[in-house]
């Protein structure tokens, strides 16, 4: 018997409330989402949307590895290589990623208490989850990043919008370069609201289960959770290296910032990786996040899913993407043959990745319906 891909339950609490848990049910792929995981979740959740006796979700992963690592990018590749034309590629894409997407915009319109406990490994769509709950939690274990661009992709799962959110802009050099970051930093970047030893997941919920519930659900999580003990976080990579970070992300071009990274990284191992993994990144993926950046710093979230959705349908149904997931997870020689060289990346090829695929039809937030 399978198993299942969310786990459900409901446990009681005062005042005929209860509080609903849901469990992402993947722990050998670090809890990746994949479409019926997210469509199953979504469902469930509109369901204790329009159910009175509903205080709040406790949203969470199996194990201790890993919160959510983002999208099952190996089984979304092999659906584009299976794929009999170029026809239902495209749908195979769409549908993904319109799921996940638009999974992300409703979170964060939820109208009820959403606590996320975001410990271990964060990554991509399960960032985009974390940032879209109202109450999201890091231990001294929560390591995040989204380094779409080892893959041919970008950030996105709303990164576009919720990597504007960190200070002085480092929030673009995290996209550029995929550097990890910790629970510190996603509190300074407000992704995280709380944080908490990771050995009291339990201890939190039962605090939680314990609160009086007869006052308005978002005021007793916040009254809850304020008051418990810290976690003893990391050091922020953030503050310890603002200067050059606000340096780099002051260049006019991508290629002019990775030019003073590489000038700045010695000695200093964050970022040193930072700098190794756009040596190995894919070109247009670094061109991609950088444009779309700047051209929706001042959008919404849902105006950013919107140009994500059209983005990423043309990144992953290229030669980029199918390369970078061969050689990160299929055959793991991690010696991507990219398109592009990075001098090469220019405005005019940057533009090819705005346009609507011509094989399906427009959707959008308001029209998209769950099988």
């Amino acid at each position: 018997m399978d198993m299942p891909l969310v786990l459900f339950s409901t446990i009681p609490t005062s005042h005929n409330q209860f509080i609903a848990i849901a469990t992402l049910n993947r722990p050998k792929a670090l809890n990746a989402q994949n479409t019926a995981l997210i469509i199953q979740l979504r469902q469930q959740l509109e369901t204790w949307q329009n159910d009175d006796s509903i205080a709040m979700i406790w949203l969470d992963g199996s194990g201790d590895k890993a919160f959510c690592a983002g999208g099952d990018i190996r089984e979304l590749r092999q659906g584009v290589v299976d794929a009999p034309n170029e026809q239902q590629a495209h749908e195979h894409v769409h549908e993904f990623f319109a799921a996940e997407y638009y999974l992300c915009e409703y979170l964060s319109r939820y109208p009820k208490p959403v606590v996320c406990w975001a410990s271990g490994i964060v990554m991509g769509g399960g960032m985009g989850l974390a940032n879209a709950a109202s109450h999201t939690i890091v231990t001294e274990t929560t390591m995040m990043a989204m380094p779409e661009i080892s893959i041919g992709l970008y950030p996105d799962a709303g990164g576009t919008w919720f990597l504007q959110k960190f200070p002085f802009g480092s929030g673009r050099f995290l996209g550029l370069t995929g550097a990890r970051f910790n629970g510190r930093d996603a509190l300074l970047g407000n992704l995280a609201a709380y944080s908490r030893p990771s050995d009291s997941r339990q201890e939190t919920l039962e605090a939680l289960i314990a609160a009086d519930w007869s006052m308005p659900a978002h005021q007793v999580v916040r009254q809850t959770l304020n008051p418990l003990q810290a976690a003893a976080l990391p050091e922020s990579q953030i503050l310890a290296n603002h200067a050059v970070l606000q340096e780099i992300v002051s260049q006019a071009t991508f290629q002019d910032a990775l030019t003073i990274l590489a000038h700045n990284h010695a000695d200093n191992n964050w970022l040193a990786q930072a700098h190794e993994n756009t040596q190995n990144g894919c070109p247009t993926s670094m061109g991609l996040i950088w444009r779309l950046m700047e051209d929706l710093k001042h959008a919404s979230l849902a105006e950013c899913i919107e140009q994500e959705l059209i983005v990423s349908q043309q990144c992953c149904t290229r030669p980029d993407f199918l390369e970078g997931v061969r050689a990160l997870l299929i055959d793991k020689d991690k010696n991507p043959q990219w398109v592009k060289s990075i001098a090469q990346v220019n405005r005019a090829w940057l533009d090819t990745f705005f346009e609507s695929s011509e094989y399906l039809a427009k959707t959008s937030i308001e029209s998209v319906t769950l099988a």
